[in-house]
């Protein structure tokens, strides 16, 4: 039988359940239901192409799943979740069947007023950290030799000159460098999910960016599970503890720093399949 960890990792699903709650705390009201609908847009999409199965057995455990999930018991939908994948369920159908649908169920009973806007928020931060506690499955494609990873800044950040300055130096330093200004969330997560890059590097010019930042952090697990986060720019300074609550892997405050834990994620998301 596989270990538990092999199933779902608890541990990242508490802690990003936890970091959510908190980070929900400092947000104002209108931001923090703007995460849960971004939560409820980016899952529900990544389902849109699915044939989905319309049979009793799952509609009904998908009306438990959602129930559980927005419960007094903060464990019961990521247990069903446990339990669906130790009884043969695909990474896949987890991801893109049980979750999407649930997503879909929240937004239905949301617009039939059958849950309150707070239940969503429970229940979308929730299935966000559930896929967190599943992301550590999902294999990346293997490397080609060089080292590569994407740069972008937040949708409507006006001061990208650093960005672009650290992709030349990177290309400069061997790097295959994919830089994307300009673009805004969706087309990044489309674009993320369709290239799945071991690394995407994100900056963002200050503490005004604190809540496109989660966004597009949100964004990019959804749609691309194993890909690795980096987070840079003057936000550091400025909101640095809000930062780390949206749960990337490295924050980095200056170049150095930059380019030590880009070789650093680059040697750890590489380690298990080399070049």
């Amino acid at each position: 039988m596989p270990n538990h960890v092999d199933i779902f990792h608890q541990n990242i699903y508490e802690q990003t359940f936890g970091e959510l709650k908190t980070l929900n705390k400092t947000l104002p009201e209108d931001a923090i239901f703007s995460l849960a609908r971004e939560v409820l847009h980016r899952v529900v999409t990544r389902g849109n192409n699915l044939s989905i199965s319309n049979s009793q057995t799952l509609s009904l455990r998908i009306d438990q799943l959602t129930r559980a999930l927005i419960s007094d018991d903060g464990d019961a939908g990521a247990d069903m979740i446990r339990n669906t994948r130790a009884e043969g369920t695909s990474l896949e159908d987890l991801y893109l069947v049980y979750l999407v649908e649930a997503a879909r169920t929240l937004g239905v009973w949301w617009e039939e007023d059958r849950i309150s806007l707070v239940d969503v928020t429970v229940g979308t931060g929730r299935i966000y950290a559930i896929m967190r506690g599943l992301s550590p499955l999902f294999p990346l494609p293997p490397p080609n030799g060089q080292k590569a990873a994407l740069f972008t800044a937040v949708p409507g950040e006006t001061h990208t000159l650093g960005v672009k300055m650290a992709a030349d130096l990177f290309r400069t330093n061997g790097w295959d460098i994919d830089l994307r200004i300009g673009a805004t969330n969706a087309e990044l997560a489309k674009h993320i999910q369709d290239h799945r890059p071991r690394i995407v590097g994100l900056s963002a010019g200050g503490k005004h960016a604190v809540e496109d930042l989660a966004r597009l952090i949100i964004g990019i697990r959804i749609s691309s599970p194993s890909t690795t986060i980096l987070v840079s720019g003057q936000i550091v300074h400025e909101a640095g503890d809000l930062v780390k609550l949206m749960g990337p892997d490295a924050i980095v405050s200056d170049y150095a720093q930059v380019e030590a834990e880009m070789d650093r994620l680059w040697d750890l998301t590489t380690q298990d399949n080399p070049p």
